[in-house]
Formats: structure tokens, sequence, C-alpha cells
């Protein structure tokens, strides 16, 4: 089933404020939990134990800082201060050093596939906010994926449009559950993707296997 996400005042529903603060309130207290299980460990001869709690507290703190962000851009929503900074930008590189440079190469580059192009790739985009949305998708993505099953993002470069296609199975959803699209992240992806005249659908196959298509034009330049 392929559903597309359409735009709505999503600022309105305070249920995206409220989900941000729920998934804040549960980084804050995971790193509470390492933190404690690493003073346990403390003098203890647990080989191994205290290097996982660690690893996970930056896990969390990277997810803390991209919803930090999240925040920012609500703000500035609501005060009606955002400002959308579309440029020219070279399209392969930024993502390339997205998924690959500090903070998010290290929960980024072992789910994506980003292909290698010979021909120059320009898009007029918002830098920040289509950061945000393949940021929003993944750690989304992963929220709702199964535990033995990492999500995958990927990226393909057409002749108009660029597409960030992202696949998981879902840990609790049914094929009828309306529920996956009605969540506010989906409205704000949605909302991130139509700011560059672009769009995003959802398609349900049988099982829980999911797919999220966002579709941006390059508008500036594109292939060339």
């Amino acid at each position: 089933m392929k559903t597309s996400v359409s735009v709505y005042n999503f600022l309105e529903d305070n249920r995206l404020i409220e989900d941000i603060f729920h998934e804040l309130k549960s980084i804050v207290a995971s790193i509470l939990s390492s933190v404690e299980l690493i003073a346990l460990y403390d003098g203890k001869s647990v080989e191994g134990r205290i290097t996982r709690q660690t690893e996970a507290i930056k896990s969390q703190v990277i997810e803390l800082d991209f919803q930090l962000q999240n925040v920012r851009i609500v703000q500035y929503m609501l005060n009606k201060s955002f400002a959308f900074n579309r440029k020219q930008t070279s399209l392969h590189l930024f993502l390339n050093q997205l998924i690959r440079d500090e903070p998010y190469g290290k929960v980024l580059h072992a789910v994506t596939e980003l292909p290698a192009v010979k021909k120059v790739i320009d898009a007029y985009i918002d830098e920040f906010v289509i950061r945000q949305l393949v940021l929003n998708l993944y750690f989304w993505m992963n929220r709702h994926s199964t535990s033995h099953q990492l999500p995958k993002l990927i990226f393909s470069f057409e002749e108009s449009y660029f597409e960030i296609r992202g696949n998981f199975y879902a840990n609790y959803f049914r094929d009828t559950d309306n529920e996956l699209l009605n969540q506010p992240v989906c409205y704000l992806m949605s909302y991130m993707a139509a700011l560059h005249e672009g769009s995003l659908d959802l398609v349900m196959e049988p099982g829980k296997n999911v797919s999220v298509v966002v579709r941006i034009p390059y508008k500036a330049g594109g292939l060339r």
C-alpha cells in the first residue's frame, strides 16, 4: 500500500512537541542508566562492559544533538523567524560528508548506500533542512525497527530529482494501521520535503516491511 503524506499545519498539533519532549526524556534516562552501570562496574572485572556503555552514551549524545536541532527548527517556526536558506549545493559531496563526518557518520555510515557518480550533481537546497530530513528519517526508522534488523538509507540520483529511500522492518505496525502515517514526525519530514517542492510517500508491503520514499527536485543545475 502506497500513501502520500500531505503537509498540514502540524504546528497547531502539540503532538510534535510532545513527541520531541518524550524522546529527549528517553535519551537522558538512557544516558543516566549507562552512567549508573559504569559506576557499578568500576573496579570490577567486567571486560568490555564499560566500553559498551561508553559507546551507548556516545550514540545517545549524538541523538540528543539531533533532537535539539529539531527543537530549534520548531521554535523558529512557532515564532515565525524560520529562514529558509536555499543555495546551489554540490549534492553528492554534501551527502557524502553527512554520512561520513562526525558526529553523524558514526550512526549513518553503516546503514547508508550512496552510489559513486561520474557526473556533477548540483541541487538548490537548504543544507540544514535536508540534513535534518535525513536524520529524522534515520532515527525514526531506527526507533521503530526490530532489534535484529538495521534500517537502510539508500540515495539515488535521477534525471530531474534525487531520491532518499528508507527501508525498515517495523516492530509493531499492522498492514492496516494508519498509526504509521499519523505520527507528527512524518508531517515534519513531509514539510521539509515540501519546502523543496518535494514529496514523501510511505509504502507498506505485506508483513511489516516499510519503505519511505522522499523525492526532491534538483531545481538548479541538476545532473550535467
